[in-house]
């Protein structure tokens, strides 16, 4: 996913979705249509025709038995046909569904559950770039099973089979959404597995639309972002808005450029914030050690390694990476510098040391409730529990008067702290 954002092509990505669903809806889903459809009663009868009363009758009873004898979707049965559509005529769908329902519907949802600001905001700045990532993992997730699909066509197998495979596809491709997401907006498994569960049903909505509906009349919404792929005439917030992908990468490459530089360790703190957010660790801390390589003394780089110390218990080089960048700026993000070296004396259960580094950082951040939990902890650890009530209070009232965009972020240390009272 990671290579995606750096490399990836929407238009790609689109013709990818069309050749493979193309394929996987004229082997899968044809088998499955042949299998499962409802057969409409003007099979057996013409409609508007004049037909006597005993060759209606007879139309109406072929199609009771028809119905009768149809073999049902396993599981949910014919509900399936009111959230699916399987026609083979219909290749075309998954495209529009993923591009106008399904990807501003995850994007609302991860603004909700991860509170990493407003859905405007976000859909602005990171649409292109998880439509890209969505639309080549609808394609890898389909293809192999197109092929199976198309391997199995000319051979007499239970028609279960096919659809295992369309079930298989489906999983595989909210598999491939959960790296998705992480990689694209930094979010945890569980918001990424909830919103992956929620967002399949505005595809479901979609074809409820197209129902009344022609998908053509969205071409223009694909011709659009096509038009933006390659650079069309177009100026202002729309331009901005389809090229946000565009500038990721030239970023990305640039920053790989000015790595070739022996002297520049910003390059590669910046491509180590960048792997950070997309979840990638191991990169980030090579890209971060090189920098530290470059400059030892390099703010940036030391604080996050700090972080990442602590995360994996090694407390005493967390607080040596600490100490070099209050050094230097004692209020270095926002005095998250306090925030971060008090929760690592608090992990070293060095109770007093936690205090003094915490209560810095509340008197500098008073609304911050991950602060307000640690200062909680280290109060109620020290035995005053009157003061400690107090912080888990404001912890939680704090998160509960928040903007709604920035709770779903904040949240847990009001369930932390809400367990601590």
């Amino acid at each position: 996913m990671s290579d995606i954002i750096d490399r990836g092509s929407w238009v790609f990505g689109a013709l990818a979705v069309l050749v493979v669903a193309g394929a996987f809806y004229a082997t899968v889903n044809m088998r499955l249509t042949e299998t499962y459809q409802i057969r409409g009663i003007e099979e057996f009868i013409q409609i508007g025709e004049q037909v006597d009363e005993a060759q209606f009758r007879r139309a109406a009873a072929d199609y009771e038995r028809q119905a009768a004898a149809r073999q049902r979707v396993p599981v949910i049965g014919d509900p399936f046909f009111y959230l699916f559509n399987i026609e083979p005529s219909k290749f075309y769908q998954p495209l529009f569904l993923l591009s106008i329902f399904y990807v501003p519907t995850a994007i609302l949802l991860v603004a909700l559950l991860a509170g990493i600001g407003s859905f405007g905001l976000i859909v602005r700045r990171d649409y292109a770039t998880l439509a890209v990532c969505t639309l080549y993992a609808w394609a890898a997730a389909h293809l192999p099973f197109a092929l199976l699909g198309l391997a199995l066509s000319n051979i007499a197998v239970a028609p279960a089979v096919f659809f295992g495979l369309w079930v298989s596809s489906g999983l595989l491709f909210g598999d491939f959404m959960v790296f998705a997401l992480r990689t694209v907006f930094g979010a945890n498994y569980w918001v990424a597995v909830v919103v992956v569960l929620l967002a399949w049903l505005s595809m479901s909505l979609g074809l409820v639309v197209f129902a009344h509906v022609s998908p053509l009349l969205f071409s223009p919404f694909l011709l659009f972002f096509a038009l933006l792929h390659f650079g069309g005439a177009l100026g202002g917030e729309v331009r901005g808005f389809g090229n946000a992908l565009r500038q990721k990468q030239n970023l990305k490459r640039f920053l790989h450029n000015a790595t070739v530089n022996p002297r520049d360790a910003d390059a590669h703190v910046q491509l180590g914030l960048i792997y950070l957010q997309r979840r990638q660790e191991a990169k980030a801390v090579d890209h971060l050690e090189k920098a530290l390589e470059i400059d030892p003394r390099e703010i940036d780089a030391n604080y996050e390694m700090g972080i990442l110390a602590r995360q994996k218990n090694d407390l005493q080089k967390a607080l040596d990476h600490f100490a070099i960048v209050v050094e230097q700026d004692d209020k270095h993000r926002l005095s998250e510098i306090w925030r971060e070296i008090g929760a690592t004396y608090l992990s070293a259960n060095m109770l007093a040391e936690a205090q003094d580094a915490l209560e810095k950082f509340v008197d500098r951040r008073s609304g911050d409730p991950e602060g307000l939990y640690y200062l909680g902890k280290v109060l109620k650890g020290r035995g005053e529990e009157e003061k400690a009530r107090e912080a888990f209070t404001s912890c939680i009232e704090y998160v509960r008067s928040s903007p709604e965009f920035r709770r779903g972020k904040q949240i847990l240390w009001s369930k932390l702290a809400q367990k601590e009272l």
